[in-house]
Formats: C-alpha cells, structure tokens, sequence
C-alpha cells in the first residue's frame, strides 16, 4: 500500500466518546462489492474521515472534534479474515447456524457473532490500533 498522508497525528484521536459510550447498539455493516467491514459507534449518516493505520485497518473520527467513533476494515474477507483462524470460524455462518432454530434466535445469535468478530479484529490488530483498542473494547462489552 502506497503511504497514505494522514490529516492529522493518529496521537491527535481521541477516545473520550469511546471512554463514554453508553448506548446499546452499534453499526455493524460488511459491503462484499469494496470487502469493507465497518463498525461505527455513532449514526452511519454522520460525517466521519477515514484515519489508515495500515493496509487493512483504519480508525474513523468525527473532524468537528477528533473524536474515534469506529473502526473500517479493508480486504476483509479475501485478505484479513484468512489470516485469522477464530476470525475465520465465525465469518462463517455454517459454523453456527442450527437448522432447528428460528428467525429470532437466529437472529440473537447473529448480533453476538457481531460483538464476537469486532473484538476478534480489534485483537488481531490490537498493536497496529494501540491506545484506542482498550477503549474499543470497553465500548464493546457495554453492548
């Protein structure tokens, strides 16, 4: 990947809305046509700047403030979740789906694969995103 010039420091981010994050639920979104997986901690209409760390990771901010409100994976299914065994089991929905359950479980058990994979991403890159992880992390187990 080609340097990326960055609008800001990545130390410049910061975490207080993470710190603060008391809401019950996040935007958790995969788009298969750019293999972006996108986990937001505000509304998807609100203006965000992507921040790249590295080729696969990048940490989204709000520029009136700075403030981290998600994460965006790149080449996450054919590059980034390959490299990651657990990340690769539940990607895949065969490894959990039971034929026997209905719509509603099904879909309980959907939103904790959600929670399961942001924090598996987050763990895999935990020293590329540094500081912020923890935050993302706490932010996670209040969901």
């Amino acid at each position: 990947m080609d340097k990326i010039k960055q609008l800001i420091k990545t130390n410049q981010l910061k975490t207080n809305y993470l710190s603060n994050f008391h809401q019950s639920k996040i935007f958790f979104h995969y788009d298969d046509l750019a293999d972006i997986l996108m986990l937001l901690f505000i509304s998807p209409e609100r203006e965000t700047v992507v921040h790249y760390l590295d080729k696969y990771i990048a940490i989204l901010y709000t520029p009136e403030d700075n403030q981290i409100v998600g994460l965006q994976v790149e080449y996450f299914q054919s590059d980034f979740v390959p490299m990651y065994e657990d990340l690769q089991r539940d990607w895949c929905l065969s490894n959990f789906v039971d034929k026997s359950e209905n719509f509603g479980d099904l879909t309980l058990r959907v939103e904790s694969k959600k929670m399961s994979i942001a924090l598996k991403v987050i763990k895999a890159k935990q020293s590329v995103i540094g500081k912020p992880a923890e935050e993302f992390k706490k932010a996670l187990a209040y969901l």
